[in-house]
């Protein structure tokens, strides 16, 4: 799943400049740091658990393999230039079929801002330019923001098989 250099910029409603870009391999610390700033609920929506994600867990979402995989984040920076992450979203290509499945993850500080929409409409392009079947995901029944963003972007939802809190929502492209 490889991508182009993609890089979009827009306004925040407070003012500041955010930048939507591919992750790098130099984003470790960026996303650690991000992660570091999240609360517990955010943590067990997007991890299924409130535990802080491995470093090795940490380097393979920054150093993605592109022939199968894509990952965006949104972020946006202070005036000294310093950089701050708000928002990542990734899709890896099932290795035994036609469909990609994606993961969103706003900080807490950053929702309600359209981050999620626009991380996952930029995943469902990547996507469909790359011939996907179904892009899917997985969000715990009590995530009402992830579930109602899908259903607003077309995707249905139905209960993850064998798991009572767990939904897999999907979207057909191709």
């Amino acid at each position: 799943m490889s991508d182009a250099v993609l890089q979009v910029r827009w306004p925040l409603p407070d003012g500041r400049q955010a930048t939507l870009r591919p992750i790098a391999p130099g984003d470790f610390a960026l996303e650690s740091a991000f992660l570091d700033t999240l609360s517990t609920e955010t943590s067990y929506n997007r991890l299924h658990s409130a535990r802080h994600p491995s470093p090795e867990e940490i380097r393979r979402w920054t150093d993605i393999d592109p022939a199968r995989e894509v990952a965006f984040i949104v972020t946006t920076r202070d005036a000294s230039g310093h950089e701050t992450m708000l928002a990542v979203g990734r899709a890896v290509h099932d290795d035994d079929g036609p469909d990609t499945e994606f993961a969103l993850l706003v900080g807490d500080a950053s929702k309600r801002l359209g981050l999620g929409r626009r991380l996952l409409e930029t995943l469902i392009a990547a996507a469909r330019a790359r011939g996907v079947r179904t892009l899917y995901g997985s969000t715990l029944s009590t995530n009402a923001a992830m579930l109602g963003l899908a259903h607003r972007l077309g995707f249905g939802a139905r209960r993850e098989i064998g798991e009572a809190f767990v939904m897999r929502v999907s979207l057909r492209l191709n």
